[in-house]
């Protein structure tokens, strides 16, 4: 396959850090997918899409007379989202192996979309150019891509940001692309399309208690190992056995206010159709 591999791979454990964290960032998808335009009806092509979340939400938004498919290209992932789909009796998605950089369809959709995808294709540019080609006219491509250097503190909490930065740097050395929300507009007019019309969005968070913590946690959990054998950090330096607990402490220590990582979105309208 020409798209990257998944740099936290697809574990079981790794699929359910992904549920949680599409929940806890799912309000940030759900509002540029309809400032893009999604709306009932509208045959929707969910690429890279994982364990399903951004697929139901879009299934959810083009109700019953529209349609999803998700794409990914890792067999666990298929499994997982199809599994979720059977078991909330949803007809109107439904999940496909392959690999969005060279997938083909039957017919050509109303939308193109994806979250947290484009940072781990070695060409973006290429993917999105093939994407372009099965989208109907007037059809839309909606992307959300993450900015993770935006993550910050007040005051500032250094065990939080160096915990966030770790995970940057960890992405970053695995052949992801940490700043990609900011760089939309130029991959979406190398490929062809429209320049884009952008949003961006963010948890803000404070408190002890916060969901963000676990967050953090689970995703450092989760790039341990490559962290270590990038050269990033250590096990010992993590001390993830502890880490939720300094983290909490941290924050609540300072009354802090913690911006997480920016969410941007990004949506291009092709010709032959209304504005979105």
């Amino acid at each position: 396959m020409s798209t990257a591999t998944y740099g936290p791979g697809h574990s079981e454990q790794e699929l359910d850090r992904l549920i949680q964290q599409a929940s806890f960032f799912g309000d940030l998808t759900e509002h540029v997918l309809v400032r893009a335009g999604l709306q009932p009806g509208m045959r929707v092509l969910d690429v890279g899409c994982g364990s399903g979340d951004v697929s139901f939400l879009a299934a959810r938004l083009v109700g019953g007379e529209g349609s999803v498919i998700g794409l990914d290209n890792a067999e666990a992932a298929v499994g997982t989202a199809r599994a979720r789909a059977a078991a909330a009796r949803l007809d109107n998605v439904h999940f496909v192996l392959g690999d969005l950089a060279e997938h083909r369809l039957d017919l050509r959709v109303d939308a193109v979309i994806g979250r947290l995808v484009l940072m781990y294709l070695p060409d973006a540019v290429a993917a999105l150019a093939h994407l372009r080609t099965l989208l109907a006219p007037g059809g839309l491509m909606v992307f959300q891509e993450v900015d993770l250097i935006g993550a910050t503190s007040e005051p500032p909490c250094p065990l939080l940001e160096a915990t966030v930065a770790r995970v940057a740097e960890t992405l970053r050395r695995v052949g992801g692309d940490v700043r990609t929300g900011l760089r939309l507009p130029r991959l979406f007019t190398a490929a062809g399309l429209p320049r884009p019309r952008m949003i961006m969005g963010a948890r803000v968070e404070s408190g002890p208690d916060s969901p963000m913590y676990d967050q953090i946690v689970g995703v450092t959990r989760t790039l341990l190992a490559p962290m270590e054998q990038t050269g990033v950090a250590t096990a010992s330096e993590v001390d993830l056995d502890t880490l939720d607990e300094r983290l909490r402490a941290e924050v609540a220590a300072a009354s802090a206010t913690v911006v997480l990582p920016h969410f941007v979105g990004a949506w291009a309208q092709l010709p032959g159709g209304a504005d979105a």
